[in-house]
């Protein structure tokens, strides 16, 4: 059966949600200016959109009651709302203003380390730190730490390390070789917010489908991320629905967001 613009529905829907970057150079009008697009978790608590209007009120002096006599509309906005409990780095990156990057696995040599006194801890630059060598800076001849004696490795993947003891007559500084292993690095607040499109595929319980696209928005963290909480953790990222000329003219999308209603057959 045909669908109609009137056929009711109740939505109770789910469905996975997609996230890509808004460009009009590498971008298509057909797929909203949407690049670089990749899905996240599917474990996605809330996605909303919250429409509101502004008005101004001009009041009557006829009645002496100064009631309203116009109402003139002074904006519309939409906001967004997607919170995740798994995601991706990518998305992670996104709520710090960074980007995540592919660290290859490689080897260090010579990492000079701060003075240390027995029992302090010290952290690798990088994780997942194997085959370790510590020497002090002696020369020509730098003395070797052994491990269990003088340093001990708490944790190799974090690369954090102890040190028990400094051998006789060590000489400052200390400098490290390793060898470690594929990470993913984000450094927050190194890039600008950037502007990202949403397309969400939606599903309810009676097969009644929906894909909801918005192109543009300003999409940031909102609220608090706990790194250490009883529950898990929920990534909210909100922002408005951003005004694209390029598609105002469009018959399907339009400027600000695009739903599109469907069977499931």
């Amino acid at each position: 059966m045909a669908m109609t613009p009137g056929t009711p529905m109740i939505w109770t829907g789910q469905g996975p949600v997609q996230i890509g970057t808004f460009d009009l150079v590498r971008g298509r009008p057909d797929q909203a200016y949407l690049v670089d697009v990749y899905r996240v978790g599917c474990g996605n608590s809330s996605l909303t959109t919250n429409v509101t209007r502004e008005t101004r009120d001009l009041r009557e002096t006829c009645s002496g009651q100064r009631m309203t006599l116009k109402q003139f509309e002074t904006g519309k906005q939409m906001a967004v709302s997607l919170s995740m409990f798994q995601f991706s780095g990518r998305s992670l990156a996104a709520a710090l203003f960074g980007e995540a990057l592919v660290k290859a696995p490689g080897t260090v040599t010579g990492e000079v380390l701060p003075q240390l006194a027995a029992g302090d801890y010290f952290n690798l630059r990088y994780p997942k730190a194997s085959s370790i060598v510590i020497s002090d800076g002696a020369d020509p001849t730098p003395a070797t730490y052994v491990e269990g004696t003088h340093y001990a490795v708490e944790d190799a993947a974090h690369a954090r390390l102890r040190l028990l003891a400094h051998p006789a007559g060590h000489v400052e500084p200390l400098a490290v070789d390793y060898a470690y292993g594929e990470s993913v690095n984000i450094r927050a607040f190194s890039k600008t917010n950037v502007e990202r499109g949403l397309i969400f595929n939606g599903v309810n319980q009676d097969g009644q489908r929906a894909r909801l696209i918005i192109p543009r928005t300003s999409l940031a963290l909102d609220g608090d991320f706990g790194w250490i909480a009883e529950e898990e953790a929920t990534l909210t990222l909100s922002g408005q629905a951003l005004f694209v000329s390029e598609l105002e003219s469009d018959d399907d999308y339009g400027g600000f967001a695009r739903v599109t209603l469907f069977d499931n057959a």
